[in-house]
């Protein structure tokens, strides 16, 4: 009975190995796929096929032993190596990063670019905490930003900003008298409080006042 029953043994492990090497070559091809498409723009070396550039960031991370932070160091070395444009591969989900200001200016105000809605979003709050908040940087549709964007357009004006000028010398003079006590070196100054202090002081004072 044993030996009528192993005959059937090498398809099932014929079947297991399809099982395991269809979605492996599927996924492989698509990689490839992704990778073509996007190799007009220079890329950095992948340390992992699979992982793309997610083997750098872990690589360099073990090599700084946590003691800073991998994206402050390696994304100025892909920009010595690669230039201001270049993409890099997060498994299949390619990235274009550009460290140009001309280029973040255009893709952040040219409506007709599209913006990636779960990145433009994720601005808004990072790691749980808020950072751009919902303000006109972090909505990904053109209709409610131009619609948000007039409100604050009479504000900008050379006229309105003219007015504005000695409420915003009265708040740099004050953010001054902050830090003198600190100018003689002997201790550290609080720049982050005091820079907080002075954007309250400027909001209240021209949008309040």
């Amino acid at each position: 009975m044993f030996n009528s029953m192993l005959w059937w043994a090498p398809y099932l492990a014929g079947g297991l190995f399809l099982l395991v090497a269809t979605p492996l070559l599927l996924a492989s091809l698509y990689l490839v796929y992704i990778h073509r498409k996007f190799s007009h723009i220079p890329s950095p070396k992948m340390d992992s096929f699979f992982l793309g550039h997610i083997a750098n960031f872990l690589a360099m991370r073990r090599e700084m032993k946590n003691e800073d932070e991998p994206m402050a160091t390696i994304i100025p070395k892909w920009t010595a190596e690669c230039g201001n444009l270049f993409v890099v591969f997060f498994t299949y989900h390619p990235v274009v990063v550009s460290t140009n200001p001309e280029d973040v200016k255009k893709v952040a105000f040219d409506e007709s670019i599209a913006k990636s809605h779960g990145t433009v979003e994720g601005a808004g709050n990072v790691f749980g905490q808020r950072f751009m908040g919902r303000g006109l940087v972090t909505i990904p549709d053109y209709e409610t930003w131009k619609s948000r964007r007039k409100l604050y357009d009479p504000s900008f004006k050379r006229s309105s900003l003219k007015e504005l000028l000695p409420k915003f010398n009265e708040c740099a003079d004050t953010f001054l008298e902050r830090l003198r006590p600190y100018a003689g070196g002997k201790r550290q100054a609080p720049m982050k409080e005091a820079f907080h202090e002075a954007a309250l002081d400027v909001i209240s004072k021209v949008a309040f006042s």
